[in-house]
């Protein structure tokens, strides 16, 4: 499942980063880390972007680039 598909009050954790190496790079900077729990914070009207708890911090996402991110729901 990618982080595109997870819905509010939903909890995953970061499985794996995909896509090419600068979005990559761009994604591990702003802390999206495997392993670390993401949750949506809050969604656009439109749904696109939305923004993602990673960790400690919050980050705004389109979902082109949420798609290469592969997370694991947490019961």
């Amino acid at each position: 499942m990618t982080l595109i598909e997870l819905k509010a009050r939903q909890q995953a954790r970061v499985k794996a980063i995909a896509g090419p190496e600068a979005l990559r790079q761009r994604l591990v900077a702003l802390g999206v880390l495997k392993g670390l729990l993401v949750s949506v914070a809050a969604t656009s009207l439109l749904g696109n972007p939305r923004i993602y708890c990673i960790g400690k911090q919050q980050i705004c996402l389109r979902s082109k680039e949420a798609g290469h991110i592969e997370v694991e729901l947490q019961s």
